[in-house]
């Protein structure tokens, strides 16, 4: 008896060759179908043969197999020989026209020789799913998956995808499912990092080769738990001569179930114990001299029983002795403590002390609050009272001005005409047509004026900037078509400070002029009611082909400094032109064929990229006051140096909020060192992100960074996430 199994798809075998047939499973990380025909063995090969003919269609007339049988259930081939013998291999050997011996069946078709084996394949070009896939708990907000190379890679692994999807949480919010895809085949190992605490996720990993992507393989694990919200502070309701009777609010956690609630007693004007100590009964707290002590316990469950709490009533609750106030607990403060606790975890969170400071200044509130409704009703009158003096002002006022009016003579009358400028502290920018002629004269002086059936503009709009829309469109210059951005400018339609603030940009730009690793301006363009201003457009984007790598896309890592060095240089140019670039990210750096990045967004330039948050490129002293200088450009330059590791990465993933990262960003926190970043590397980065702008180093100094060496990237552990950097 033999047995034959086959993935996915089962189309039935003739009843003379089959006893029986069933459904199975090969092992824990194995879950896909499988079919198992129990066969007679004096019928295998003809009843193989008839099988691979619908299964696999795909037929090689004659052949040799490398025998090198392997392990497993993915096969790419499978060879019948002289009607007797079946293998399932993954190696074709070579072709033959010795498949001389017809099958006994059906003698249409060939069964092998003694020489060689009709060879079927069977359609499987993917490797089979990784193997002993692991979970091991990091942080509350992280998961660290190991896993093993698939037995059957058929062909080089190039990627693994780790996908987690929420299976039970704690959280309130729809968390969404986080993925991950880790380049090169030697990887066995990724953290995920933005899971939510408390939260158990299904974890499934897929190998890919170059053709297909296996089945996954399919595992869950536990984030550690958080601690609980800060509980409301107990209202005091009356304090008696042992006793204080408590109002208590019930808790609530995002990051773990609540677990229990316990009721302390902090001595009066004592200083509350650290958050991560824990709190004893009064006689333990006796003995060791300490001015607190848990006064009750109970369950989430009868928290309404207790949501009334009087403190010292004498009652043992949860354990705990709940004795009257006495000696220097007569005054004592009051607070609620709520407990988490999964597995070998616990987390705690504390109120604020309720003592009989709160019962006095809410009695001072409520005196407050009436004679603060006297004062608004005073004011309110006041106020009525003064707007309709003024409104009678005004009244009698005009009356008095059409009087006056009509008693002056017709030849008296004035008429003021002639042009009106405005002047501000940098010279005036007139307002009317024909001054507008003298500047684009100017400009004429200063850039290429690009003749009109030289320039064509494309229909689709790719940005509306702050001065009209941006197209894509080419120019030709010297004979040759060139990709370009333009800027279409009604100039006509533009407010007096637009038109200011457009050319202050444009003048940037014009400044900046050209040179080898900068998209620069190509020229301008007029017509009777439009200005066309000209940029280059590089064939790439840098931040396109870094997230491209994480899909198999070709990407040269031994380059990356080298890219780094030149978008070093370009800004060492624009920082002598007395420019600083404010939208410095892997968004604005363009490539060549030739991998040679190009400087984009400065100027009137930034307004064709796309809507950028750009909180996590924003140096720690520019939160404050958005100061602009070149310290801050180098903050932003060690950052965009961590994306380019980190193929794309979005910079501080696991923070939602941009205020979230500035506060990250205060308290000293900052951007992880990657797995295949060196130490040399990363403190490139690390002293671009120094707290003091003087400490950071100079153009000069990262231009120099082509010195240095990278490893090869063998993980991409760190989330793309285009919701937290666009807007």
């Amino acid at each position: 008896m033999s047995h034959l199994l086959f993935g996915n798809e089962y189309r039935g075998v003739p009843d003379r060759w089959s006893s029986s047939v069933e459904i199975a499973t090969m092992e824990p990380n194995h879950h896909w179908p499988l079919v198992v025909l129990t066969i007679e063995k004096e019928n295998l090969c003809e009843a193989i043969a008839y099988t691979f003919k619908i299964l696999f269609p795909t037929y090689r007339p004659c052949g040799f197999l490398n025998t090198d049988i392997q392990s497993g259930i993915i096969v790419l081939f499978a060879g019948l020989m002289n009607g007797q013998q079946c293998y399932c291999v993954n190696k074709f050997g070579q072709p033959s026209d010795s498949c001389t011996v017809t099958c006994a069946s059906d003698s249409s078709y060939y069964c092998g020789s003694y020489e060689a084996m009709s060879v079927y394949a069977t359609g499987q070009q993917g490797p089979s799913p990784p193997r002993r896939v692991s979970v091991t708990e990091e942080a509350k907000d992280t998961l660290k998956i190991t896993w093993q190379p698939p037995d059957i890679p058929n062909g080089k692994i190039i990627s693994y995808t780790i996908r987690a999807v929420v299976e039970k949480t704690y959280s309130s919010n729809n968390l969404s499912p986080i993925e991950n895809q880790i380049q090169g085949g030697s990887s066995n190992m990724t953290i995920l990092r933005g899971l939510q605490p408390g939260t158990k996720y299904h974890i499934s990993i897929t190998a890919s080769n170059i053709l297909e992507s296996s089945e996954p393989a399919n595992t869950t694990g536990w984030t550690v738990i958080g601690p609980p919200d800060k509980p409301a502070m107990p209202k005091i309701l009356e304090r008696g001569k042992d006793t204080i009777t408590v109002m208590l609010t019930e808790g609530h956690s995002e990051y773990g179930p609540i677990s229990a609630y316990q009721v302390f007693v902090v001595q009066a004007d004592a200083i509350p114990p650290p958050v991560d100590e824990k709190y004893l009964n009064y006689d333990s707290a006796s003995k060791q001299g300490l001015s607190y002590y848990v006064a009750a316990q109970f369950e989430p469950l009868d928290f309404h029983r207790y949501r009334k709490f009087v403190v010292g009533d004498g009652r043992m609750i949860g354990g705990y002795h709940n004795l009257p106030l006495q000696d220097q607990f007569v005054s004592a403060q009051v607070g609620l403590m709520i407990i988490s606790r999964k597995a070998a975890y616990e987390q705690r969170s504390y109120s604020d002390l309720a003592n009989n400071a709160n019962i006095m200044l809410s009695h001072e509130m409520n005196q407050m609050d009436t004679t603060a409704l006297a004062l608004c009703i005073a004011i309110t009158l006041l106020s009525i009272l003064l707007a309709i003096s003024i409104l009678i002002y005004f009244v009698l006022r005009r009356r008095h001005e059409r009087f006056h009016m009509q008693k002056l003579p017709e030849q008296q009358e004035l008429t003021l005409q002639g042009p009106v400028y405005e002047v501000d502290n940098i010279g005036y920018i007139p307002e009317d047509i024909p001054e507008r002629v003298n500047h684009y004269q100017e400009l004429k002086k200063k850039v290429w004026s690009i003749p009109q059936n030289a320039l064509s503009v494309d229909d689709h709009v790719i940005r509306r900037g702050r001065f009209g829309s941006v197209h894509t469109g080419t120019v030709l210059k010297d004979d040759k078509s060139c990709p370009v951005t333009i800027h279409t400018i009604i100039d006509g339609a533009l407010k007096g400070s637009d038109k200011r603030h457009m050319l202050r940009e444009l003048d940037v730009c014009i400044r900046a002029g050209s040179m080898k690793y900068l998209a620069g301006l190509v020229g301008t363009c007029e017509t009777t009611d439009m200005l066309y201003v000209v940029l280059e457009l590089p064939p790439q984007i840098l931040k396109d082909r870094l997230l491209g790598a994480r899909s198999g896309d070709v990407f040269p890592i031994d380059q990356i400094l080298s890219i780094s060095s030149s978008i070093a240089i370009a800004l060492q140019y624009l920082a002598s032109h007395k420019i600083i670039h404010n939208r410095l990210c892997a968004r604005s750096v363009g490539l060549s064929s030739d991998w040679t990045p190009k400087l984009m967004g400065h100027g009137i330039a930034k307004y064709a990229m796309q809507d950028l948050k750009y909180a996590r490129w924003t140096a720690i002293e520019c939160f404050d006051n958005q100061t602009k200088h070149q310290p801050g450009v180098i903050w932003a330059f060690g950052v965009l140096l961590w994306e380019m590791f980190s193929m794309g990465g979005t910079p501080y993933s696991n923070l939602a909020l941009d205020s979230e990262v500035e506060d990250a960003i205060m308290r000293g926190i900052r951007l992880p060192q990657l797995l295949d970043v060196t130490d040399p590397i990363y403190e490139v980065m690390s002293s671009c992100w120094r707290d003091d702008p003087e400490e950071r180093p100079t153009f000069d100094e990262l231009i120099r960074l082509d010195t240095l060496s990278v490893c090869p990237i063998t993980a991409i552990t760190e989330p793309y996430l285009p919701e937290l950097e666009l807007n």
